[in-house]
C-alpha cells in the first residue's frame, strides 16, 4: 500500500502536534512545520499532495496568501485549512483560491473525525 503522506503548516504548536498525534494514529506518515516557506518549498518539490495548512506562521503570513502560492506551485494539491476564522470574506477568498475543505480547528474528538473524513476525501480525490 502507497504511503499516505501528509504535511501538516500550523505556527500552533500544539494544535500541529495534536492533528499530527491523530494523523499518525490514522495510519499517516505526517510531517509539520511552523513555517509557511518550508511548507512551500515542500510543495514545489512536490513531495506533498495533500496539505493542512492552520492560520498562523513563523513568518507573519496571511493563509489565504499561503494558498494562493501553493496552488501556483502545484494545481493538484490538496488543501485543508484549519482555522478559527470563519469570516464570509475569509471563506469566499479561499474558496477561490481552490481550497479542498475548511475546518475549524479541531477542540473535540468530533471535531477529529471531521477533519479526518476530509482527509480521507482528500485522499480518494488525488
Amino acid at each position: 500500500m502507497k504511503a499516505r503522506k501528509l504535511l501538516i503548516a500550523d505556527g500552533d504548536s500544539v494544535a500541529r502536534k495534536e492533528m499530527a498525534e491523530f494523523f499518525e494514529n490514522s495510519h499517516f506518515e505526517v510531517e509539520t512545520t511552523a513555517s509557511a516557506a518550508y511548507a512551500i518549498a515542500k510543495i514545489v518539490q512536490k513531495q506533498e499532495p495533500l496539505v493542512i495548512l492552520g492560520d498562523s506562521f513563523e513568518e507573519k503570513i496571511a493563509p489565504v496568501d499561503v494558498i494562493a502560492l501553493m496552488r501556483k506551485c502545484n494545481k493538484n494539491l490538496r488543501i485543508i485549512l484549519v482555522s478559527d476564522d470563519s469570516s464570509l470574506e475569509t471563506l469566499k477568498r479561499i474558496r477561490e483560491d481552490g481550497i479542498f475543505y475548511h475546518a475549524l480547528k479541531p477542540h473535540s474528538q468530533e471535531d477529529n473525525e471531521e477533519l479526518r473524513s476530509a482527509v480521507e476525501c482528500a485522499v480518494q480525490a488525488y
